[in-house]
């Protein structure tokens, strides 16, 4: 599931009222140039009000709320044609609290939204050595007992991910087409499939989340051992890792294709 943290929205006349919410996970936003992921809600009617056509500018702010940085955003469907986001690419001076307010013309400022950085995320994070999990693969598995992907890429369960990783350039899904409250993890994983195509010197490993996912409710899901290994606080995500091990990129909840696109190509062969 994506994270979300709701504040209150500025008020004004003639166009929507929305609130902004930060939709990466608590304990994710390190110091550095960061990936920002920010919702912004309707607060009348529920509705998300970012859309491709819409730019909108985030402007990050001290505790104080003196001005930092102003960032352009770049807009990401959650669900295609539904629902999207903006993502920021932030530089965080520091470990700390910070404001964040966005801006468009289509809406009525948003925010501020309080921001929480970290000097070191839990979640594996850019420049770390991937985590050498072992995961279930086709060999010993049916593909229906370990994915919830209701159209699965065999290719994607060849490998368990400590494997994938020691034999080349990783590119690694977490999440759970049928039991992702987002509804984020079946699109976001789609997309890796669907770019796999052009990157085939690529490793790629979808993990379910969920050990038990042919059971009747959330209550008697269980999570599985990498879930754990990785630190990772929600899902979906996506990582990749080179030829060392090492992830090179890092995207939670959503990513463009243009983001994934540069992310594979970098670590090509």
């Amino acid at each position: 599931m994506i994270a979300l943290t709701v504040v209150l929205a500025a008020c004004g006349s003639g166009k929507p009222d929305g609130f902004a919410q930060i939709a990466s996970s608590n304990g994710n936003i390190g110091v550095g140039e960061q990936r920002v992921l920010i919702a912004i809600i309707d607060r009348s009617t529920d509705q998300f009000l970012a859309a491709p056509d819409l730019a909108a500018t985030a402007t990050l702010r001290d505790r104080i709320g003196s001005p930092i940085g102003e960032y352009e955003a770049d807009f990401i469907w959650i669900v295609p044609d539904v629902r999207g986001l903006y993502a920021f690419n932030m530089d965080i001076p520091g470990a700390g609290t910070y404001q964040v307010t966005v801006s468009s013309e289509g809406f009525n400022e948003a925010g501020p939204v309080g921001l929480v950085t970290v000097e070191d995320p839990t979640v594996v994070s850019i420049g770390d050595e991937a985590p050498r999990s072992v995961t279930r693969t086709s060999a010993t598995h049916d593909i229906g007992d370990i994915t919830s992907d209701p159209s699965p890429d065999p290719s994607f369960y060849e490998l368990s991910l400590d494997e994938a990783i020691d034999s080349g350039p990783t590119a690694i899904v977490f999440g759970t087409p049928a039991w992702c409250s987002s509804q984020a993890c079946g699109p976001l994983l789609e997309q890796v499939k669907a770019l796999s195509a052009d990157y085939p010197d690529l490793n790629y490993v979808h993990v379910e989340v969920y050990e038990d996912i042919h059971v009747s409710s959330f209550q008697d899901l269980t999570l599985v051992e990498a879930v754990a290994e990785w630190a990772l606080p929600a899902e979906p995500w996506v990582f990749v890792t080179d030829a060392d091990g090492i992830v090179t990129a890092s995207f939670e909840g959503v990513a463009s294709d243009a983001e994934l696109a540069a992310a594979f190509a970098a670590v090509s062969p």
